[in-house]
């Protein structure tokens, strides 16, 4: 997701079951701090990265306030392989509220961007 550590498609407005409800506003902010992965020699397709995620989504006529922002910081381990990047992120919620779903360890396949 936008925000790691967090489980896809659970922030943002809810309903009154707490069902996550999505909406047509996101603010994200990520940044990653990337490096050859340690002892690889030459090879520049194994890295290792660390990262900082903050965002919300917010729905129709709510208006964006940074006290709902969720943020989020971890490592990661990415590999440029034949079919496209792959990776695998440990993220650790620092800023969360009751009911945000977390989802600590994630895969992605292709570019963060």
């Amino acid at each position: 997701g936008s925000v790691r550590g967090f489980d896809q498609g659970t922030l943002g407005p809810r309903d009154v079951t707490g069902a996550s409800l999505g909406g047509p506003k996101k603010l994200t902010f990520n940044t990653e701090l990337i490096a050859p992965f340690p002892g690889a020699g030459n090879d520049r397709t194994l890295r290792v990265f660390t990262f900082l995620d903050v965002g919300n989504v917010y729905g129709d006529g709510e208006k964006i306030r940074l006290s709902d922002m969720r943020a989020s910081v971890g490592i990661g381990l990415s590999w440029i392989s034949p079919l496209g990047p792959l990776r695998l992120a440990y993220a650790k919620p620092v800023r969360k509220f009751a009911g945000d779903r977390i989802q600590e360890l994630q895969f992605q396949i292709g570019t963060s961007f």
